[in-house]
């Protein structure tokens, strides 16, 4: 038996058990037998939300623990290795935290498989263009995803695979939600794909929706998987932050990243440029200085590229991004920069940002540039996405 400062690990002959305390009570995991170390993939925290009280911290997810871009990759390419597809897919991004994760997995789809791979993500931006169909998540503090019509930028009668893509699955049904839509959109589909970092519903549940999605080839991709429960230790229920980003966003967004569908080719932008318009380039840095790039919100892809070729330059970078969702600190959140961000009328925030690293934000418009007050809080650069070619 090993023990550290958050947890107990007991040997359970092919399957290990954690106990993982929080401020608020305490999470009791079984994990299946995997390739992937728990401790490599996954940290804990407790949220400040009176519908689910946990968090489980990703590692290689690019949100709230800064990490390797390498590492990031190593993911996409292992989920996406788990697949066999054949004719066309459309990969779906899960918002906030998992529009990263999916547009890498179809990207990685796109370069093994071949044929045509499309992108798409659930958003919480409200803007004026057709919507396919939207969807609640109970559990989270903004429950309303928004799923625009994709029909402008694919042949949805060709699409074959449907790959929803989001960084855990504990209940399934914020993807059941989606799946049966989705069948609905897609009228000649063959194959749905739930692909995870983490999946901690049990053997007899993805049984149950396999034989609910008999008509299709249905099946369970995930570098981790196992079961949990949470006790509460106290029953004080924690309330949201005021202010706490619940609803839909009218931000200046970028409709040419996935919310309306895109093509995996057209994924591989990376282009930024400061306020002047001028392109912001690698050039630009100190070899010798140590980075974190930090992407915004549900802008986390094309940061998260720079931030890839940074490293395979040679810089010393890691990769993180702000989000809307109120942490409590202490687990696996170390420090916590809390700042209201007026193009989104809600406070947003920037979770275990490294001391010593020179950070560099990354934003999605101008306007959200421009009115952001983040970077001259760290006093640090900050660019802009530029225009797809």
């Amino acid at each position: 038996m090993t023990q550290s400062l958050f947890c107990q690990e007991v040997v359970m002959q092919s399957r290990c058990q954690y106990t993982i305390p929080l401020s608020n009570g305490h999470l009791k995991l079984i994990v299946e037998p995997s390739a992937y170390s728990m401790f490599a993939l996954l940290d804990f925290a407790s949220r400040e939300n009176p519908n689910r009280a946990y968090l489980f911290l990703s590692k290689v997810l690019g949100k709230y623990i800064p990490c390797l871009p390498s590492e990031m990759r190593e993911s996409y390419q292992a989920l996406a290795n788990m697949m066999t597809l054949a004719g066309d897919s459309l990969v779906m991004g899960v918002a906030e935290t998992a529009t990263g994760l999916g547009a890498g997995v179809a990207q990685e789809i796109n370069t093994k498989c071949g044929g045509n791979t499309f992108y798409t993500q659930t958003t919480r931006h409200s803007f004026n263009s057709s919507l396919a169909f939207s969807i609640n998540e109970k559990h989270s503090h903004a429950p309303q995803h928004l799923i625009y019509d994709m029909a402008d930028n694919m042949d949805l009668n060709r699409i074959d695979n449907l790959i929803l893509v989001d960084d855990e699955i504990s209940t399934g049904k914020t993807l059941t939600q989606i799946t049966q839509r989705m069948i609905d959109y897609l009228p000649n589909l063959k194959t749905v794909h739930w692909v995870s970092l983490v999946n901690w519903m049990t053997e007899k549940t993805c049984s149950n929706f396999i034989e609910d999605y008999s008509t299709f080839d249905f099946s369970f991709h995930s570098l981790l998987r196992g079961e949990f429960s949470f006790n509460r230790s106290s029953e004080k229920i924690i309330d949201f932050p005021k202010l706490t980003a619940a609803g839909l966003n009218k931000a200046a967004c970028r409709h040419d990243t996935g919310r309306m569908g895109i093509k995996a080719d057209a994924l591989k932008k990376n282009k930024f440029v400061d306020e002047k318009n001028a392109p912001f380039l690698s050039s630009n840095l100190n070899i010798d200085e140590r980075y974190v790039i930090i992407g915004t919100a549900e802008f986390i892809f094309a940061p998260f590229l720079f931030a890839e070729a940074l490293e395979k330059a040679g810089y010393n970078v890691l990769f993180e991004s702000t989000g809307r969702s109120p942490i409590l600190q202490g687990g696996g959140i170390s420090s916590k920069l809390k700042f209201y961000d007026p193009t989104h009328q809600a406070y947003y925030y920037l979770y275990n940002l490294p001391e010593d690293r020179t950070p560099i934000i990354m934003y999605e418009t101008i306007e959200q540039f421009e009115a952001c007050p983040l970077h001259k809080l760290l006093n640090c650069k900050a660019v802009i996405f530029g225009e797809m070619q």
